[in-house]
Parts: structure tokens; sequence; C-alpha cells
């Protein structure tokens, strides 16, 4: 590879992709991994990155320890913090160029095709941001799952978690889904090994149950899915966009809380012209403003 080429990972609590594209934009190859956090564990996001640099060099037919003109560019869930961010390039293999973004930036250059707009990312965790005309950017929530994210699927994993220990604890009604909830979260481990180790991929997993349940009808899941949407529909409108201005949902929540959105939000809701992938390349290639944080 004699071009500029660039490999734009997007790096999620629950899993993480990985795309290599010449100096156009063309997909050269991509691949799949696990999850992609180096604020909750630096050493599992590198590897995963490495798994899927691996994936994606051997595909395109280059060696994978040939990295020098290769520009690895990540948008992943942790990097808004910057300890956690210097902990990544720092622990990570050497690349030709190493361009680490809040994984919320990427997601919204990718969403908007770097032009000013809304967007809000919901997956494991959560996110709001806006571009602003002046290439400036602010953002609401992303403060991780134990703290934040509100209405995010590690959230959601938490409130039915949190509620199926009260079921078990009988300072709450019976509730038919708490001892399966309670089985899917611990696996092949006791209770006792998640409370020492939670995590957010592990919240998330309960996210499908829930929303299946509150399909079905089911008072408490249904509950959890009315508080998840009000706080996602809190973060859109404290965007502050005009009507003209293009509101984004993206995220692997955002389809099956779409419906609910649209009902509570009472404006459209577009789906984002590109992935977060795409994103990280506009940016890593100059097509798109560079991360200008600013406090509103």
């Amino acid at each position: 590879m004699t071009s500029a080429v660039y490999f734009c990972v997007d790096g999620g609590g629950t899993r993480s992709r990985g795309r290599l594209t010449d100096a156009d934009g063309v997909t050269l190859a991509s691949a799949v991994d696990g999850p992609c956090n180096p604020n909750t564990d630096c050493a599992r996001a590198v590897a995963s990155v490495m798994a899927l640099w691996r994936r994606c060099a051997s595909d395109a037919g280059h060696d994978p320890e040939d990295r020098a003109g290769i520009t690895l560019a990540i948008g992943s869930a942790g990097l808004n913090v910057m300890r956690s961010r210097a902990a990544f390039v720092a622990a990570c293999p050497p690349f030709g160029r190493i361009l680490p973004i809040n994984d919320g930036y990427a997601a919204l250059i990718g969403a908007g095709g770097g032009k000013p707009c809304g967007m809000v990312a919901v997956g494991t965790g959560v996110t709001a941001r806006r571009l602003l005309p002046d290439g400036t950017n602010f953002f609401r929530d992303g403060w991780g799952w134990t703290v934040g994210d509100r209405g995010g699927g590690a959230w959601i994993g938490v409130q039915a978690f949190r509620h199926a220990l009260e079921v078990k604890d009988t300072v709450a009604p019976p509730w038919p889904l708490a001892d399966s909830l309670i089985a899917t979260i611990c696996g092949a481990e006791t209770l006792d090994d998640i409370l020492a180790n939670p995590n957010p991929e592990r919240m998330a997993s309960l996210t499908p149950f829930v929303l299946a349940a509150a399909d079905e009808g089911d008072p408490v899941a249904l509950g959890i899915r009315n508080q998840a949407v009000d706080h996602l529909v809190a973060l859109a409108r404290a965007l502050r966009l005009e009507d003209a201005d293009t509101l984004y949902f993206s995220g692997g929540l955002a389809v099956p809380l779409w419906p609910f959105l649209v009902e509570r939000l009472g404006r459209p809701i577009s789906e984002p012209l590109a992935d977060a992938m795409t994103g990280s390349y506009l940016l890593a290639s100059g097509r798109a403003p560079a991360e200008v944080e600013i406090s509103v």
C-alpha cells in the first residue's frame, strides 16, 4: 500500500468494528471484534483494535506487521477521558499515525457528513452532540455507565438487574423475569462474581430481554423502557436545535426505540448518513472539522 490508507475503528462497550479504507474512502476490508473501551479496560481495548487490524490487513492482502504507512483513526467509548486517551495511545502498538477521537464526535461527523447537525447515539452507552456552524461542538451525557449514559443499554440493564435483586430480597413484588435475568447475567459465574466485577457489557446483555418483555406488556419492563425514552428525549432537547436543523439518532438501540422517540419528541428524526467509522475517516483525512469541544 503506497498511498494514504486509513484504519478506522468504532469502539463500543459491547463490540468494536474496524474498516480499512484507501485515500478516497473506498473500503478495502472490514471486521468485527469484542469490546473496546480504554476507560474501563485499556488492555482489552488494545487487544480488540489489534484483532481488527490483523483481520482487515490480511483480508486486504497487507502484511499486518507493516503499519508504518497506516493512520489509525479510532472513535471509541472512553476516549472522552484524556487520561484514558493517553493510556490507549501509549499501550497501542505503533502505527504511522494514531488519531484518537471521542466516539460521540466520530458518530456525529459520520451522521451528518461533517455538516452542522445534532445527534443522539444510543448503544451500550449514550451521548448527545451538536456540531455548530463554526465547527465547534458540545455534548450532553456520555459520562460513563456508572454515573451517566442514561437510557443506554447498560443503564437499562442496571435498572432491570436492580429490580430483580429487589425481588430476590422480597422488597419488591414477584416479577416473572427476575430469576431469568439474574441467570442470564451470571452465566457460569456466581452472583458474587458478577457483583465483584460488574461491567457495562454484562449489564447491556439484559437489554434485549427487557425490550422484548416491554413489547409483550410487562409493566416493569415498560416502565424501564419509558424512562429510557424520557432520558433520550431530554438529551435531544438539550441540544437546542432549531426547527430546520437535522437531528440524527444512531447506535444499536436507536432502531427498537425509534417509534417511541418520534412520538415523544414531536419532531422528525433521521437515520445517520454514514457511521462512526466514516466519521473517523472524514476527520483523519481532513474532510471534516477537527474535534474542538466547547462548554455550552
